[in-house]
């Protein structure tokens, strides 16, 4: 029973191509952020039986990527076992007969887009002894003493916040005007404040309704920016695609990254945007 390997350094189409279709999913994955879960939401929502176990060990998983996970149909565990840390990469997915597997450092996090990761993809017969252990890893982690079914009551994790070396850029650029225009409509957005957990915006719209700034969560700021200082470009076609980045406030996104320094507006219609100096990594992704 031969077994197909495959080696990919673009570890996010590795573990698409992993789940798309899937009649049943397994994940064990160390780290769990909402940044990472939303990269392969339409894929995990079309699975059949999906579910992942995590750690919440050092702080790399956000409350908000395990309420993301749940809230698209997994079922979620955490695994932190009193010896040792829980720490693999393992993407399992049957589909029919087929097993299918992507091996190797990717976390369920922005480093699917933004680190420098190698994948292997292994598939073959259900029946192939090799793929049948992989399984079975997976279910013991699933099953082992230590897991427990996750909620917030349960198994505490932190929030999902701005790296704080992006958040002080965000500031400094938006200090002494706080409007932001839409790069396309030219609409302006009022930022309210900017917080850890994101900025707050207002719209003309919501101040003639009198309502609230709405906070733009961290998440998406992030994951934009990230991949737009590791790829040197983004435009806003990716930013809101589901198969790309599945950020929803894409025009404010882009727009308030055009206003930082060192990036550069190439186009409007397409929005499109260009890093023209490189600023360093905002934090480090080596436990992400």
């Amino acid at each position: 029973m031969p077994v197909e390997l495959e080696t990919f350094t673009d570890q996010l189409q590795a573990v698409r191509r992993v789940l798309d279709g899937a009649d049943e999913a397994l994940l064990g994955v160390a780290f769990v952020q909402q940044r990472g879960v939303n990269l392969i939401a339409r894929q995990l929502a079309g699975v059949g039986t999906a579910r992942l176990v995590a750690t919440t060990v050092f702080g790399s998983t956000t409350s908000q990527g395990l309420e993301v996970a749940c809230d698209i149909g997994l079922a979620v565990r955490v695994l932190n076992p009193p010896q040792g840390t829980f720490h693999p990469k393992l993407y399992l997915a049957r589909h029919d007969d087929r097993i299918v597997a992507a091996v190797g450092s990717a976390n369920l996090t922005s480093g699917l887009v933004a680190n420098v990761e190698a994948v292997a993809v292994i598939s073959g017969e259900r029946s192939t002894p090799q793929l049948q252990a992989l399984w079975q890893v997976g279910e013991s982690w699933w099953s082992h003493r230590d897991a427990v079914d996750w909620s917030p009551e349960l198994v505490s994790a932190p929030r999902e916040v701005l790296d704080p070396a992006l958040l002080d850029r965000i500031r400094a650029a938006v200090t002494d005007n706080a409007e932001i225009l839409t790069l396309a409509e030219r609409r302006p957005n009022y930022i309210a404040d900017v917080t850890p957990d994101g900025v707050w915006v207002e719209t003309r719209r919501s101040r003639a309704a009198a309502h609230p700034p709405q906070l733009v969560e961290a998440w998406m700021i992030q994951i934009a920016w990230e991949w737009l200082t590791s790829h040197g470009s983004l435009t806003n076609r990716l930013l809101v695609s589901s198969d790309g980045l599945n950020v929803k406030r894409s025009s404010f996104v882009c727009g308030l990254l055009a206003r930082l320094p060192g990036v550069e507006l190439v186009s409007r219609r397409p929005i499109e945007l260009r890093l023209t100096e490189q600023p360093g990594r905002p934090g480090s992704q080596a436990e992400s």
